[in-house]
């Protein structure tokens, strides 16, 4: 039989043991009670599913996000809640990620709210063991970034508004076009014409006598730095292209190595000026005359 001292022993060390686990689980509801007040108090949605993605719990959150009560998401798998296409591209990001028990962050997707509007979330989670080592799910959460994205889509859609109205601008620029007179156009050319803007210039060039029943179009070079064969060609085709629209084409302030280019493309009849002006004197005594 034990002894007093034994006896006292033994009641010591149950009440020591009872105190401890009394404490223990004392720590233990004051960690879940500030747990769920984080829950609770987060702007993220916060959730948790089984090793076969049913949810098994769902924060309060999901209200604002979704518009459903955290009881009617549980049952149910992430995928319930994305249109048919969304969730099947979802599901083959997913796939490889949760075989491999790996955490995912900032993961997006598209969700149905239960008034039938769209809303966006990013979804970032951590893989669940159980005390045996066993898979035992995810936990996780969920951001709503649908205003965000909205602002994104509507900078692209103001930047590309921007990219259109300055390529406008500067289509305008490159291919500047000035009625003198009526049936009389002047395209003064600045700095350097490459292919690309050649071809604007005569797009431009073409549309403008088509469009104003122009007579005359004066192309002066005098402020051009530097042309090859392949732009002058372009100039010629503009030149053809005038005349079956019936408007002659004047070129003025063509400088010695543009004649010389013209002469080795053979580009037959064209009436050059030497400035601006008696051009402009030359194509209004002609229109007078008509």
């Amino acid at each position: 039989m034990p002894t007093d001292t034994g006896v006292a022993f033994l009641v010591d060390e149950t009440a020591g043991e009872l105190a401890r686990l009394r404490e223990e689980n004392r720590l233990l509801r004051q960690d879940q009670r500030r747990l769920a007040m984080l829950v609770e108090v987060t702007n993220d949605w916060v959730w948790e599913v089984d090793a076969k993605g049913v949810y098994t719990f769902v924060s309060p959150r999901i209200r604002d996000f979704l518009g459903y009560e955290p009881e009617e998401a549980l049952g149910k798998t992430p995928l319930d809640f994305m249109p048919p296409e969304e969730a099947a591209r979802v599901g083959a990001l997913l796939g490889p990620i949760l075989a491999a028990r790996a955490p995912f962050k900032d993961l997006e997707n598209v969700n149905r709210h239960k008034d039938g509007r769209h809303v966006v979330l990013e979804t970032s989670g951590v893989p669940l063991f159980d005390e045996a080592g066993r898979y035992a799910g995810y936990r996780g959460v969920d951001r709503d970034v649908t205003m965000r994205k909205l602002a994104e889509s509507e900078r692209a859609r103001m930047q590309e508004e921007i990219i259109r109205a300055q390529e406008s601008m500067l289509e305008e620029l490159e291919t500047p076009l000035l009625p003198v007179a009526e049936g009389v156009l002047v395209m003064p050319l600045i700095g350097s014409v490459d292919k690309r803007r050649a071809g604007r210039i005569v797009d431009a060039l073409l549309t403008a006598v088509s469009s104003r029943a122009a007579t005359f179009a004066i192309i002066d070079l005098t402020g051009l730095r530097a042309v090859d064969h392949a732009v002058m060609e372009l100039f010629c085709e503009a030149v053809r292209g005038a005349r079956l629209l019936g408007a002659e084409v004047i070129l003025t302030g063509v400088r010695p190595e543009v004649a010389r280019m013209m002469v080795e493309l053979d580009v037959g009849e064209m009436r050059t000026l030497s400035t601006l002006a008696r051009g402009i004197t030359f194509a209004l005594g002609a229109r007078k005359r008509r």
